[in-house]
């Protein structure tokens, strides 16, 4: 029996990246045999010598997870001279869709002194495509495991080295639970992404944290993350984002990129309802507000502390209004319920803590006081904080802590507590209003309230409050609100 040269697989028909992948067998380059129509492989050439062992896994390097639920997987050999793959039947693996080149790409095999890798080099006339960007005919890219490749418009795949697979045996990779889609957001420390459960379709958010490169964590570390995740997989609650799986992909190099699979809120942020009304009304706010309170609760009461609440990271889960039916609250008209849910609480768990305080330090609007003076020393009574300065916002617009009311410096208003209900803009709220984010936004953590007594407040529990008002001033200068910042931001983005 001897060892066929090519491959060929029809991709002329390939649906598009969002089909649902079933479990079915790989297409294997090295395999031995005949024409087999099931897996539409076919052996168009043998070498002049059979191998001298036989194949097993380890002879090939990767993986190409094929999106399309009725196409084959591809396996990449282990083959020094490189693995070209294209149209003419002199290439290694061949396709069969129409805009791919002859010789459309190669996978070369290279290795450092830890491991072996493939690059990927574009030959083809109609573009390669990594990650939904084109490689560019003549240049090479390292490819790591997770990467999307596209040959032009005929096959998109994930790749996966096999090494990753058998690293650590007793977990599941990621790409073999889940299809990866479109790219829903990005931040400082990581990408949002749709993907689908191949098992059950379920559509999800997908949080990717940007490749650790400090290397494997030792034994005892490792431990405490589990701990910790299994923690973070338990919460259950209508108004937190649920954690659905975890998973570590190594990626070459000692380093690693986490994926933390998530619940997917499909009606935005909190912080675009305000950009686009401008502040919002009294009564929205505390219905909105109760809701964040019985989330934060919740996580207080299991000793999780979130540490950047802010309007980003407050989701909305929204039901459309159907005629005749009332809605649950103070909605809009065509809302029927507005529903709160946490978001990216417990993320310093998977980038370090020292980054994760460094970002929040870095644009500290809504911090407490005592992490930017402290660092690591507080307690959940810095969440206490960051939601008095959202009600703050929600209420009129803008931040009581702002460069824009300087100075002094923002640093400096939060450290001191420097803030004030600046007329017009408070003249209308209720003086239990402010009577609560005064009692919130408190430097000192043992005279600030929290969670428990907050939502006993009068104006959460809409009871009348007997006392003196919170004396208005006028501001130094004119505040930027949220939405004025947004579109100033936005229209910077498109100057040329």
């Amino acid at each position: 029996m001897q060892l066929p040269r090519s491959l060929y697989i029809n991709t002329s028909h390939y649906a598009s990246s969002s089909c649902l992948l079933h479990a079915k067998e790989y297409v294997e380059p090295h395999i031995v045999g005949n024409t087999d129509s099931a897996t539409n492989t076919q052996s168009l050439a043998e070498t002049s010598a059979p191998p001298k062992k036989p194949l097993h896994r380890y002879d090939t390097i990767a993986k190409l997870f094929n999106v399309n639920a009725d196409q084959s997987h591809l396996l990449i050999p282990r083959k020094p001279a490189g693995v070209v793959v294209g149209r003419s039947s002199s290439c290694d693996i061949r396709l069969g869709g129409a805009d791919v080149s002859s010789r459309h790409c190669q996978f070369s095999l290279s290795s450092n002194d830890t491991r072996e890798y493939l690059m990927l080099t574009d030959m083809s006339s109609n573009g390669t495509f990594v990650n939904d960007e084109v490689l560019g005919r003549g240049n090479t890219v390292v490819l790591r495991s997770g990467d999307k490749v596209a040959f032009a418009r005929s096959g998109t795949y994930v790749f996966r080295y096999l090494a990753d697979d058998t690293a650590v045996t007793s977990r599941r990779s990621f790409f073999a639970d889940y299809i990866l889609s479109h790219q829903l957001g990005t931040g400082h420390y990581a990408v949002v992404r749709e993907a689908r459960d191949r098992t059950s379709g379920d559509v999800v958010a997908v949080k990717i944290f940007h490749p650790n490169k400090n290397g494997t964590a030792a034994a005892e570390e490792e431990t405490k993350l589990r701990q910790e995740m299994e923690l973070l997989l338990s919460i259950n609650h209508p108004n937190i984002v649920r954690f659905i799986s975890h998973y570590v992909e190594p990626t070459g190099n000692n380093a690693s990129t986490t994926y933390l699979v998530l619940e997917k809120v499909n009606s935005g942020e909190l912080f675009q309802r305000i950009v686009s009304k401008s502040k919002l009304a009294e009564d929205e706010t505390r219905a909105l507000y109760k809701q964040l309170l019985a989330g934060l609760g919740y996580l207080h009461g299991r000793n999780i502390i979130h540490r950047d609440i802010k309007p980003e990271n407050i989701l909305l889960d929204i039901t459309p209004r159907r005629p005749g039916v009332l809605p649950t609250g103070p909605w809009d008209s065509t809302e029927h319920d507005v529903r709160v849910k946490i978001a990216d609480f417990g993320l310093a768990k998977f980038i370090g803590e020292r980054k994760f305080t460094n970002t929040l330090c870095g644009t500290p609007a809504y911090v407490a006081p005592e992490v930017l003076a402290n660092g690591g020393h507080y307690s959940t009574k810095v969440d206490v904080w960051s939601a008095g300065v959202l009600l703050y916002v929600c209420l009129c617009g803008f931040p009581p802590f702002s460069d824009d009311l300087a100075p002094p410096s923002m640093r400096d208003q939060i450290l001191t507590g420097k803030y004030a209900f600046y007329s017009p803009y408070w003249d209308t709220i209720s003086d239990s209003a402010l009577d609560l984010i005064s009692k919130m936004l408190v430097v000192d953590p043992s005279r600030r309230l929290d969670v428990q007594s907050v939502s006993e407040h009068p104006w959460v529990e809409e009871a009348e409050m007997h006392g003196s008002r919170h004396s208005s001033v006028i501001a130094p200068t004119q505040p930027m609100t949220l939405q004025q910042r947004f579109t100033s931001e936005l229209n910077a983005e498109q100057m040329p």
